[in-house]
């Protein structure tokens, strides 16, 4: 489980990790960071601002994602399965709820303490799981 929460957290949102600032163990990482984040992801993905990203969305930006120098790494990458994991409702469509919910879930299982703040400590535990 702390490995797919590590996993999650490291799929996370944003443009890129360097545009987001949110690079997993450099500092600590808010939960308000993570949501704005997704939403900036999202709106990002959503090509045709419907509200929705479809599959051709997804690979679109994932194509752009790859084509990035850091190739998009960090938390702010978007792995194949992304849009299955977050389509929960099994439209063919992720809705920004969707798209925030899961990053957001996996943030708060790894936020052990409850405070709203994944810690340095808590990423270093999350790290030790993933390897």
């Amino acid at each position: 489980m702390t490995k797919m929460i590590m996993v999650g957290l490291l799929a996370l949102t944003a443009a890129s990790a360097a545009q987001a600032g949110l690079q997993l163990g450099e500092r600590p990482i808010s939960r308000t960071e993570v949501i704005s984040a997704a939403k900036k992801q999202f709106a990002e993905m959503d090509g045709d601002h419907d509200g929705a990203v479809s599959p051709d969305e997804f690979e679109r930006y994932r194509e752009v994602q790859n084509a990035r120098p850091d190739r998009g790494r960090g938390l702010t990458h978007i792995g194949r399965s992304w849009f299955d994991k977050c389509d929960s409702d099994g439209d063919g469509r992720v809705s920004q709820s969707e798209a925030v919910a899961r990053p957001l879930g996996l943030f708060d299982m790894a936020d052990v303490n409850r405070d709203g703040v994944a810690s340095l400590a808590e990423q270093s535990m999350a790290m030790l799981f993933v390897k």
